[in-house]
């Protein structure tokens, strides 16, 4: 036995609860039902819910506004961990700005119904990325930042994964600094506390 091989330390690899493929195949499932309004949420958050019972509730959860880096929408919070958060966002109205640039966390966004359309703000590229339509997937790769404009009607599941944490100050502080809206904070931290909570009944 090579005794320098036995010696050696065994690299662990970090695990995920959460597989991005599955979240594409969902959003995929659903943007080929075309379903409108509340159908479209219960259905997406019933399928979620299918795929991962441990993590995701069937049961309805509360809206909050939420505004950062100028997008204003709606969002569903779906699960909240230290490495992984899932949500439900979008805007009946369309809205645009600043994706925020996250140095520890990878964002997928999986458009379920609507358009976004995007452009890298450091690419010497002029041009637009491609539009996000309807059961397709992106990413927004840690350390990059773009600017967005989601149109009206449009919702997503969105994934970070990474050092979750570092992306609530981006999340809180337009709404709460910016806006002056304590309401949409406040709900905000009711919901990540349901969340938590029922991560430690588990």
């Amino acid at each position: 036995m090579d005794l320098g091989t036995a010696k050696r330390p065994r690299i662990r690899s970090m695990s995920y609860q959460i597989d991005p493929n599955v979240l594409h195949r969902v959003a995929k499932q659903i943007a080929g039902l075309q379903l409108d309004g509340d159908e479209l949420i219960t259905r997406t958050v019933e399928l979620l819910n299918g795929e991962y019972p441990d993590l995701v509730d069937a049961a309805p959860g509360r809206w909050v506004g939420s505004k950062a880096g100028g997008i204003l929408g709606k969002v569903r919070f779906l699960h909240f961990s230290p490495r992984e958060y899932l949500v439900i966002f979008g805007s009946p109205t369309g809205t645009q700005g600043f994706s925020g640039r996250y140095k520890h966390v990878d964002i997928h966004k999986f458009l379920i119904a609507g358009r976004i359309d995007s452009y890298d703000l450091e690419s010497d590229d002029t041009a637009p990325l491609p539009p996000l339509l309807p059961g397709e997937r992106t990413c927004l790769e840690r350390g990059h930042a773009r600017g967005l404009t989601i149109h009206p009607g449009s919702w997503h599941i969105e994934y970070g994964r990474g050092a979750v944490i570092t992306t609530l100050p981006f999340a809180m502080v337009d709404t709460l600094l910016v806006s002056l809206e304590v309401e949409s904070v406040r709900r905000s931290t009711v919901e990540f506390a349901k969340l938590v909570r029922r991560r430690l009944r588990r």
